[in-house]
């Protein structure tokens, strides 16, 4: 379990696999830049006996209030390219209530520091719409670096969309930790 001051992040456990298909079902909490395919509890169930959704390849984590352990969202690691030196990151807050709180900034930087700890990489990356505000200020809060445009990168409910990248490396993050100090 990581860590922080409002939230942790943990594993997923085999009784939080009905909320987290209730959650991430429901599409307003989504909101407009979240994908719009669903997970069935089949797909969620296969992908949970697989490796708890945890592995060294990819991971999804709940982020959980610390006090009252309920689910509020989820941030996910994955290799971008299997030979990068990096880690990408997803994140949504299905509790809409939650937003605007803080949450979803400690929640990338424990991911952060984690990922740094862990495994040798130089890296991680997001990639963010550029119509989501939110986001970009989380990851700028965060210390990421707005890299460029990746230019009709996605199409979403029929839409090509661009994409912007943001990184934040390893050098970097052991900057901001020093000066935390």
């Amino acid at each position: 379990m990581l860590k922080g001051k409002k939230i942790n992040l943990r594993t997923v456990r085999e009784r939080d696999l009905e909320t987290m298909l209730t959650l991430s079902s429901d599409m307003e909490a989504r909101g407009e830049f979240f994908p719009v395919y669903l997970t069935t509890e089949t797909g969620l169930r296969k992908r949970f006996n697989e490796d708890g959704m945890i592995s060294e390849e990819k991971g999804n984590l709940l982020i959980v209030d610390k006090e009252t352990d309920e689910i509020l969202g989820s941030i996910a690691y994955y290799k971008p390219v299997f030979f990068y030196s990096a880690y990408e990151m997803g994140y949504i807050l299905w509790r809409t209530d939650y937003r605007g709180k803080g949450i979803m900034p400690e929640a990338v930087e424990l991911l952060t520091q984690h990922l740094f700890d862990a495994y040798p990489i130089t890296r991680v990356q997001l990639q963010i719409e550029p119509g989501n505000i939110p986001s970009k200020r989380v990851a700028e809060k965060c210390g990421f670096t707005h890299e460029g445009t990746m230019r009709q990168a996605l199409v979403m409910r029929g839409k090509a969309r661009d994409i912007s990248m943001y990184s934040l490396l390893r050098s970097e993050w052991d900057e901001r930790k020093a000066k935390r100090l």
